[in-house]
């Protein structure tokens, strides 16, 4: 029974150990984020977080003061926790989480 659990749960390359656990691999966001920053700055500090290789943005909705922007983020073993803490950094807020893919 451990034999079974160890060998289905790990494999092994070299000397490392690595987990088959699925990993964070896309999200799609609805965020309302003031005008400043811009759209490609905004999209530009979401890709420099730990796991994301690719961001992009569609503006929904503008406001007076606010856009409301439906934001693809993808990537291998995304940080969503990163993700969302520069989101709020820059002044933004994720209303939703309206896709989430594991691979």
């Amino acid at each position: 029974m451990f034999l079974t659990w160890l060998f289905t749960s790990f494999f092994w390359i070299g000397e490392k150990r690595v987990s088959k656990r699925p990993s964070l691999s896309k999200l799609v966001l609805d965020v309302l984020k003031p005008h400043v920053p811009d759209l490609i700055d905004f999209c530009r500090a979401l890709s420099a977080v730990d796991g994301v290789s690719r961001v992009s943005a569609v503006v929904v909705e503008v406001d007076v003061e606010t856009d409301t922007v439906k934001i693809t983020v993808e990537g291998n073993g995304i940080n969503f926790e990163k993700l969302r803490d520069k989101v709020k950094e820059m002044g933004a807020a994720v209303h939703s989480i309206d896709e989430v893919v594991f691979e």
